[in-house]
């Protein structure tokens, strides 16, 4: 039956096909004067900036249909015996839309023309029930675009929530956005109708972020034509269940156009950051991004090239407050001769502490700046060549390279010292090649090929050290140069950060092919396409290893016995749970997916007034698997019997990480009504299943707390490559002996990540109901309601984890033990962590949308969007970049995660203006000047507080703790020190003394705290961006623009979320109290960051202080 049901897809596809378009389609009616329709007359769109000219005839019911039309503004001619010819001038043709355009013919003859301008056809989306926002080419090069990032343009669609950085859904999120509710990772983006995703991340592959949300590549602004965002699409739209992002570069045409800019950003010229006092230095930043196009016909009328270049050179000097130890030098810093271990004594020779250089600050002792860069150069060329008048070919070729170095860290304890940064190249490239034939007036073919391609490393700036150098014996090889991560308990940690080195080469393959076919009423469509994905990987998360020194205490008396500096000095190491390890291993993985998608839709014109539109998409979301057979998965376990077997892929009893599903059908339909048959007021609604794509590193990519290593079922303790924990058995540095048993897990539980092996495909059910009207001829109106439900969401659960009854029974007859010491007899399958991939997380999403569009009333443009939405669900995201994104807090009971999600946003309201001033008369000084400006208000996102590994008050080995809540939720908004009031929180457990430690927990009253997953709101967020700039002619055709660009004009301060770092709230860093049996919090739980892009570069995203960008274009 399976094999017949592919097979039927295949001959289907074999006849006509059809995938995503990134071209428009003119349509419409063709009728006398009685309002009789016209049949068999001639209709002709013609491209005025190239002269491309698509020709077809009227059906038996009046209507015609021409698909496939490249973006830009037509002439469209009809033509009929008896009548006189109507041509309508200034027809604009969008991305993925469809421009109707009725004519009615007056008796005549053929050679009188009657001339309409298209600029008076309606405004009105009178077909189809698709959502989203067009941006055009003028908006996208002249809006404020901080870091002239385009996806900063996607936050001001309706339906669109995110982070205030704009650079992801939510803090710590790897997601861009939220489109209606869906996950931030649930997004397709398409460049020239290809595929532009990392099927990695599933985040588009250029301005993907490198280092902490500064991206790697750009897509030059001036080389967008349009970019759309849409959602609730037909069937010819697949892969995710989130939005679709169109882009179309530009193109050449008849006329030589070119362009040169230069954009500039100086520290000298922004404002103070709220949290750098004027007593200390602001940061270093420099920002220059430069480059030009150029674009023109090559044979006129027939070929045409367009080429752009864009780079940057961003300079950043990050500024660390940290504290560091002093000692016998000269001045005031740690000295080797300090140090008894010889060892030590080399490694503060090497990579010595900065002396300190700060007296009156409680909190640090030394202020240091970390040089950090971005430097990128993108390029696209794009060639269009008209075979003939039924035949276009298209090709075009991005390249993206760049090199960034950052401190990738959150703090100074993650590694933020000089010398210790993280090194990140970056290359992408994208092709895409398409042939648009015209097989008769009714019936278009489209043939499409995509490639892309992203690689990048994440390395240690020191990784030209290797430790043995200095006779410290530890890490794993050459390729894992540098020194291990040290930390010397209450000082900045020396040594980068603990996932580098890693990289990934991800190289993407598409072929589509699509048919569009009127057949009177009927405008059909039918589709393939198909994608395959390959990933090669390596990820070496702490094979550099760990070196944790500590205070040591006498365990009978509880004295001090040494310091943590002194331990360090001597080389006595803290050999506790998760302190001081490596891992050792192969990681080189080679994984491959194969996908492919069929559909077919119908547009049926009922009457004219009445569009109905309907269609079936299935989709194959491969199987993913290893060159090597390098996965693996659980095939037996049973927590009865205390049985778990895990078994390699390709070994008797699984030949594959899980099983297929080929039950993803998706139906769609839509109506839209013309009320008054004027195109002027539209009731549209419609309604979908949308399945959803997951991307590779659902398997590959996990980043789990320290010290767990298991990223995914690539990386398991089994097999030729098993990764294996190793840890230090002596106590002790000594030099050239080996610092920790690499003999496996016998030392060190080995933690495993699983697949459910009957996983299936995530799907949202999308619904909405809307009106648009047009209330003047370039203002309309649009308010609706949108709704989703997601179902078979990704998400993980511990099936290790021991229930609330486990926990208490072996409290009462063991006693309550802290975090990190094993506890065997509580875990079902031993004292380790098994982590399972599963598809059982759901969602819902209710949303109010508004959006009023003014485009082009007296020099006038505005989009105003206003959108009140509240989105819940189990799970926000696939993995836990966040706590509770992905894994419940209490994995035996994951049905209590329904919350607010992570990405939900109740209020939002943004507002796009720009205005040209009219003419002035004569004069150079007093013409030319415009504005253009963004505003965004948005409520705040919702956090949870959560104990980050400082004791294990559940007793469920987790690691990450909810309080109980033990009163109202207290906010001091207009005090960021103080934002939340902590006595409203208290522990769970019954405590006999007042330390805040879960050892001091009375056997019996652990339990997981009563506070709801993300029940906490964060703070709001305002943003304003202006620009003004002044156009002036210095010839006929060269024109030369000035530009002033400010970010948050106002200097609004907006705050960030309390996450501290791995974006966890921790209120036990502002200590306990006992109130009667319990502990309480102390204290307010302050904000301590704006909402930029990150502490190693806030510049470039939403949040930050004032900046101001100033500029200079040349065009002609």
């Amino acid at each position: 039956m399976r094999g017949r049901m592919v097979l039927a897809f295949v001959v289907l596809a074999a006849v006509s096909l059809m995938a995503q378009t990134f071209r428009g389609t003119i349509l419409g009616t063709v009728t006398d004067p009685s309002g009789a329709v016209v049949t068999g007359a001639k209709v002709t769109a013609k491209n005025v900036n190239t002269g491309l000219e698509r020709t077809t005839q009227t059906s038996a019911d009046g209507s015609y249909s021409i698909p496939e039309l490249p973006i830009g503004t037509y002439t469209v001619t009809v033509s009929q015996s008896g009548f006189q010819t109507s041509s309508t001038t200034n027809v604009a043709v969008d991305v993925a839309a469809e421009r109707r355009v009725d004519v009615a013919l007056k008796t005549g003859e053929a050679v009188t023309v009657v001339e309409v301008s298209g600029e008076t056809l309606p405004q009105v989306e009178t077909t189809t029930d698709t959502l989203g926002t067009t941006f055009t080419a003028a908006q996208a090069k002249d809006l404020p675009l901080n870091g002239r990032d385009f996806q900063k343009l996607i936050f001001l669609t309706p339906g669109v929530s995110g982070s205030p950085d704009q650079i992801t859904d939510s803090p710590g999120s790897f997601g861009i956005f939220s489109m209606n509710g869906a996950r931030g990772r649930s997004n397709n983006f398409l460049l020239d109708g290809t595929d532009m995703n990392d099927g990695y991340r599933n985040d588009p592959a250029i301005n993907e972020a490198g280092v902490f949300g500064t991206p790697a590549t750009i897509l030059p602004v001036d080389a967008v034509q349009e970019l759309q965002i849409v959602s609730n699409f037909m069937p010819e739209f697949g892969r995710n269940a989130g939005a679709t992002v169109n882009i179309v570069t530009k193109s050449g045409t008849n006329t030589v156009h070119g362009s040169a800019i230069e954009y500039f950003r100086n520290d000298a010229l922004d404002a103070r950051n709220f949290f750098n006092p004027s007593s200390t230095p602001k940061a270093q930043f420099h920002n220059n991004q430069f480059g030009g196009s150029l674009g023109g016909p090559i044979v006129k009328d027939k070929t045409f090239f367009f080429l752009n270049y864009e780079g940057q050179r961003e300079r950043v000097g990050v500024v660390t407050l940290a504290t560091v130890p002093t000692g016998s030098a000269a001045d005031g810093s740690l000295s080797p001769s300090d140090a008894t271990n010889p060892v030590i004594q080399q490694l503060l020779a090497r990579h010595p502490w900065p002396a300190p250089n700060l007296s009156n600050d409680p909190n640090a002792n030394v202020s240091v700046v970390s040089p950090s860069y971005n430097r990128l150069d993108s390029m696209i060329a794009k060639i269009d060549h008209n075979i003939n008048a039924r035949n276009l070919l298209s090709g075009r070729y991005f390249f993206g390279d760049s090199s960034q170095s950052f401190p990738l860290a959150l703090t100074a304890s993650g590694g933020q010292l000089p010398g210790f940064n993280t090194f990140t190249p970056t290359r992408v490239q994208l092709v895409s090649l398409s042939h648009v034939w015209t097989v008769s007036p009714t019936q278009v073919n489209e043939l499409r090929y995509g490639w892309n391609r992203f690689a990048e490393d994440f390395l240690p700036e020191d990784r030209a050290f290797h430790p043995s150098s200095i006779g410290l014996n530890v890490g794993s090889g050459l390729a894992d140069e540098g020194l291990p991560i040290t930390i010397v308990s209450g000082f900045a940690q020396l040594g980068a950060t603990s996932g580098d080195p890693r990289g990934r080469v991800d190289t993407n393959n598409q072929l589509i092919d699509n048919f569009s076919w009127k057949l009177n009423k009927h405008d059909l469509k039918f589709g393939f396409e198909y994608r395959r994905t390959t990933i090669k990987q390596y990820f070496d998360k702490y094979f550099r290893g760990k070196l944790t020194f500590s205070d040591t205490f006498d365990p009978v008396t509880g004295n001090l016995i040494a310091t943590a500096l002194q331990n360090f000095l001597s080389g006595t190491l803290d050999d506790s749970f998760g302190s001081s390890f490596q891992y050792s291993g192969n990681t080189r993985r080679h994984t491959a997916e194969n996908n492919y998608g069929f559909y077919l839709q119908d547009s049926y014109r009922v009457t004219s007034r009445l569009t109905l539109n309907y269609g079936l998409r299935w989709d194959y979301f491969g199987v993913v698997s290893e060159k090597n057979n390098l996965f693996s998965n659980a095939t037996t376990a049973d927590p009865a019997t205390n049985t778990f077997v895990l078994t390699q892929v390709g070994q008797p009893g699984l030949s594959r990480l899980y099983e297929p599903d080929y039950k993803n059908f998706s139906p769609r339909a839509s109506i839209a009504w013309d009320v008054t048959g004027q195109g002027k007021t539209v009731i549209r609604a419609g309604a979908g299943i949308f399945y959803d794509a997951f991307s590779q590193d659902t398997f590959l990519g996990h980043l789990p707390y320290p010290p767990f290593y298991d990223p995914g079922p690539a990386y398991n303790p089994i097999g030729p490559a098993q990764i294996i924990p190793a840890a230090n058995t002596t106590g002790s540095i000594i030099s050239g002996q080996p610092v920790f048993d690499t003999s496996g897990c016998s030392t060190v539980e080995c933690d495993i990540f699983t697949v459910d092996r009957h996983i299936r495909t995530p799907y949202m059910e999308n619904y909405n109901l809307n009106l648009q009207h047009q209330l003047a001829s370039k203002v309309t109106l649009q308010v609706g309601y949108v709704g989703s439900q997601g179902h078979r969401l990704f998400q993980f659960t511990d099936i290790s984890q021991p229930s609330q009854a486990t926990i208490t029974a072996s409290d009462l007859a063991n006693g309550v033990s802290s975090y990190g010491v094993p506890r065997v007899f509580d875990f079902p399958y031993g004292s380790f962590y098994i982590m399972r991939e599963q598809s059982t997380a759901k969602s819902n999403y209710n949303a109010l949308q508004t959006s009023l569009r003014v485009n082009g009333w007296r020099g006038i443009t505005s989009i105003v969007n206003y959108t009140w939405s509240h989105s819940q669900d189990t799970a926000s995201d696939l993995e836990d970049f966040e706590p509770n994104a992905a894994q419940p807090y209490d994995s035996t009971r994951p049905q209590l995660e329904y919350g607010n999600s992570n990405f939900d946003v109740r209020n939002r309201f943004t507002w796009i203006f720009g205005y040209e001033l009219p003419k002035q008369g004569a004069g150079r000084l007093r013409n030319g000047w415009g504005f253009t400006s963004s505003l965004t208000l948005q409520s705040g996102q919702p956090f949870q507080m959560n104990y980050n590994f400082e004791d294990d008050f559940s007793g469920a080995g987790e690691g990450i703790d909810r309080p109980d809540v033990v009163g109202p939720i207290v906010y001091h908004k207009r005090d960021p020190f103080n934002y939340v009031q902590l006595s409203s929180f208290a522990i769970p457990c019954t405590v006999t003394a007042a330390t805040g430690s879960a050892s001091d927990c009375i056997a019996g009253t652990r339990h997981f705290g009563n506070e709801r997953r993300n029940s906490l709101i964060g703070p709001d967020f305002r943003q304003w961006d202006f620009a003004v700039y002044k156009t002036t002619a210095i010839t006929e055709r060269l024109n030369m623009q000035l530009r002033a660009e400010f970010f948050n004009i106002l200097n609004h301060p907006n705050f960030a979320s309390p996450f501290l770092p791995l974006f966890i709230a921790d209120p036990g860093v502002n200590g306990f109290a006992a109130s009667g049996s319990r502990e309480v919090g102390v204290g307010g739980f302050g904000l301590g960051a704006t909402g930029d892009v990150g502490i190693g570069n806030p510049f470039l995203g939403g949040g930050g202080p004032r900046g101001i960008q100033l500029a200079a274009k040349f065009t002609f």
